[in-house]
């Protein structure tokens, strides 16, 4: 992993300030800044280009040994980043709702703004493509895309479902509507109720992938050298109905993501699903705060402890690089004076040091971080895009009136992959977020054996297929509630496909506030009861073992299937999730995996998030997190052949000796985290 730090957005900050600055950046460690190139900045006039300003950055930037980052920027702060003359002479151009236009920037559907636009990114690469300081280019930040029904995006959406539908009578069927005579009378849909909007979502998702590939293909033409990075924003839009996350990274060479006003649970989350997009490739924290965040006079300034946790939880999932938002705290616009790791002169402060420190401490073992490898993985948490778009359309209806005691205040199936999620990271094994849609269309990982699908309330066309081969050939699947609830065209099947697997009928759906699960599994008791949230879904057993009930219904039951075996639950148990308050899930999911063999590199315990790699030499890399507001101390347990000293690299220094399965204890302040190493003894 490398660091960097975003530097330069004009008029951010002063020139003057420039050299003494870069020269600070390099001596702390960091060895990239990156700059936001405006369209509008280096294109005043038509057929006027102005490159002083970047020239100078770039120049200063080589003579500090440092490299550059180039955001390209043609959407949003519209006088910066789409010139004036062009929005004067394309004022057609612009993004907007029906009848008018928002400013957001051009929609790039229209050929005129695409060919402007990619003449801009042209022009970039051509600039500096052969620059000493240049690093790569950014295609597009945080993915942003106005709302546009302009005629060129609504011929776009016409051709979507053109190619979907295929006849007009289909798509009259499947949207309710009769009314339709031709596809061209369609038109992309403000509002709706549930098809059309699912249908809007997907085209969305896929048009942000067509211009991803757009804006790659603009560079690559005039610079093949170097790497073309995106990033998304916080929270790897996983609860954004009008992204898939899975698909933007496709085209591009380095995927990244942001996180600001998120705990260490969301930003592990945030992390691992980046991770998990690239399918290999690299990945960035491409945005991290550097201090107070957002421009509230009352937002706290993050200790030095917490901001250095994100930096050992983004190592944890393969990060190769963190860049800071920002360096110095800006001067002007709506985000001054907050985010910088300095002060607004340029003075040092407690988080500079620390990015400091952390810097050397990479320096410090090449040998230990060039050389890690993260054990294979065997359980996947399934992620399901459709049910995003089902709660972002329902969430009104299922939360109950305000301030009432149904009120659960977030969503339901969101809820529950947030909690299965945070218990996996908790028990210290490997595992991958997987997208329903891919799983739909290439099957599952070979090497996994364990699947918890929380979410999975769609028939997905397809994935119900690769589910049961998997299962068959000796897979085991966690699910529920409502598995396959919905069709693909969001009918509410009168019958799960799928029934025959779980060996049960699903029955009454009911309200309670805080069901228990009590489990009844002889193997299961010692675990307790588990938590459930708001609704039980009773279940009639007509061919299975049952695990666990609530009074007198059934809720929990597991039936064998061919080599493999099905889980289900008739409760959210996700939502309730608390190491502290609710620790059970933990438990239940320790019998699982022990059931099945799966192994694990270290266990931690006591509600700590603990990731664990090896490096080339077979010594073990150990990343610990405290999530919490409380001081914890885990019990790292490694297995018995694990022998040797136990070194805390953030400090230089052993803290213990491992021998064998003998557990030993590692205290962690509040929201802070370890990075550890045992260095292999052997056995004598």
């Amino acid at each position: 992993m490398f660091l960097g730090a975003q530097y330069h957005r004009p008029p951010n900050p002063r020139r003057e300030d420039w050299e003494r600055d870069l020269e600070i950046i390099k001596g702390h460690g960091l060895e990239m800044i990156r700059t936001w190139l405006y369209w509008g900045s280096v294109n005043p006039s038509e057929n006027v280009w102005v490159w002083d300003e970047y020239d100078e950055l770039m120049t200063l930037a080589q003579k500090n040994d440092l490299k550059v980052l180039i955001q390209l920027m043609c959407v949003t702060q519209r006088t910066l980043a789409v010139p004036i003359w062009f929005q004067k002479k394309n004022p057609e151009v612009m993004s907007g709702e029906r009848g008018g236009t928002s400013g957001f920037g051009p929609c790039f559907h229209n050929p005129i703004a695409s060919t402007y636009a990619e003449e801009y990114m042209n022009k970039v690469a051509q600039r500096y493509g052969n620059h000493p300081a240049l690093y790569g280019y950014d295609l597009w930040n945080e993915i942003h895309v106005p709302q546009c029904f302009c005629t060129y995006t609504q011929e776009k959406f016409r051709s979507f479902v053109r190619k979907k539908y295929k006849k007009i009578d289909a798509l009259n069927k499947s949207w309710q509507s009769g009314s339709y005579q031709d596809f061209s009378q369609v038109e992309l849909p403000m509002n709706g109720y549930y098809t059309e909007m699912f249908d809007r979502y997907e085209f969305e998702q896929q048009s942000r992938k067509e211009l991803m590939q757009w804006r790659y293909n603009a560079v690559w033409k005039a610079d093949r050298k170097h790497p073309l990075v995106a990033h998304d924003g916080s929270n790897c839009s996983l609860m954004d109905p009008q992204k898939d996350s899975w698909l933007l990274a496709e085209p591009v060479d380095v995927w990244g993501t942001g996180s600001y006003d998120q705990t260490l649970q969301e930003a592990g989350l945030t992390f691992h699903a980046t991770a998990c997009q690239t399918h290999g490739k690299p990945w960035w924290l491409s945005e991290h705060t550097g201090g107070r965040t957002w421009g509230n006079v009352g937002d706290k300034l993050r200790t030095t402890e917490f901001l250095r946790s994100f930096l050992v939880m983004a190592m944890s999932f393969g990060a190769e690089a963190a860049i800071y938002w920002q360096w110095r705290p800006e001067i002007f616009g709506g985000e001054s004076p907050h985010f910088g790791l300095t002060g607004l002169d340029g003075e040092l402060t407690p988080r500079t040091e620390m990015v400091k420190e952390f810097a050397n401490t990479l320096k410090s073992y090449p040998d230990l971080f060039n050389t890690m490898s993260f054990p294979k993985v065997q359980t996947g948490l399934l992620w399901e895009p459709k049910t995003i778009m089902y709660e972002k359309r329902t969430k009104g209806d299922i939360e109950g009136p305000e301030g009432s005691e149904r009120t659960p205040g977030k969503w339901l199936w969101w809820e529950n992959f947030v909690g299965w999620h945070q218990a996996l990271m908790e028990s210290g094994h490997p595992f991958d977020i997987l997208n329903a849609r891919e799983i739909a269309e290439n099957g599952i990982p070979v090497d996994l054996k364990l699947l918890v699908a929380p979410m999975q309330i769609f028939d997905r066309s397809g994935l119900t297929e690769k589910i049961e081969a998997w299962v068959q050939a000796g897979g085991v699947l966690i699910t529920g509630p409502w598995y396959g609830m919905y069709d693909e065209e969001t009918y509410a099947n009168q019958k799960v496909p799928c029934a025959e697997w779980f060996g049960v009928k699903q029955r009454e759906l009911y309200y309670m506030d805080q069901p228990k699960v009590e489990l009844v599994n002889e193997g299961l008791r010692q675990v307790g009861s588990l938590s459930g949230t708001h609704f039980i879904e009773t279940l009639e057993v007509v061919n299975a073992k049952v695990l666990g009930v609530i009074d007198d219904n059934v809720v929990m039951t597991m039936k064998d299937m061919g080599q493999g075996s099905v889980v289900y639950i008739g409760t959210f148990l996700g939502n309730r999730y608390d190491y502290k308050t609710a620790p059970q899930l933990g438990g239940f999911i320790e019998w699982i995996t022990t059931q099945l063999e799966l192994t694990v590199l270290v266990r931690a315990g006591s509600g700590c998030f603990v990731r664990a790699t090896r490096t080339s030499k077979g010594d073990i890399i150990v990343f610990l997190t405290n999530p919490s507001t409380e001081t914890r101390i885990p019990w790292l347990k490694f297995n018995s052949d694990v022998h040797g000293d136990l070194l805390d690299l953030l400090c230089d220094k052993v803290i213990g000796t491992i021998d064998g399965e003998t557990p030993i204890p590692v205290t962690l302040n509040p929201e802070d985290s370890k990075l550890l190493c045992v260095k292999l003894k052997p056995v004598s």
